[in-house]
């Protein structure tokens, strides 16, 4: 009767513990692949916008503006610093909002 409990516990510990022996489902994988290459390319219809001062390329629409502390004893920047991070951001929405020819 023990042996036959123990092996009984063993089939059913074997047993759910199969899925988590099984190997990737490739199908899954190679869809997931396809629509992610996809949206890429749906992106990469848009123009690339390329920042006349720095000549980098913009992004459009940028991330929103986020400043980080200027002021108290753990300020991270100061107000200066604030206020060009904030023009930079505001150029770039700018540039954002000429159309491309």
């Amino acid at each position: 009767m023990k042996k036959l409990l123990i092996s009984l516990i063993g089939a059913l510990t074997l047993s759910a513990a199969w899925p988590a022996l099984a190997g990737p489902d490739f199908q899954v994988i190679e869809n997931a692949r396809a629509n992610r290459q996809a949206a890429v390319a749906a992106q990469g219809t848009s123009t690339v916008r390329v920042d006349s001062t720095t000549g980098q390329p913009v992004k459009c629409p940028p991330d929103p503006l986020v400043l980080p502390l200027d002021h108290g004893p753990r300020a991270l920047t100061t107000p200066g610093e604030n206020q060009v991070r904030k023009a930079r951001y505001e150029a770039q929405l700018k540039a954002c909002a000429i159309p491309v020819l």
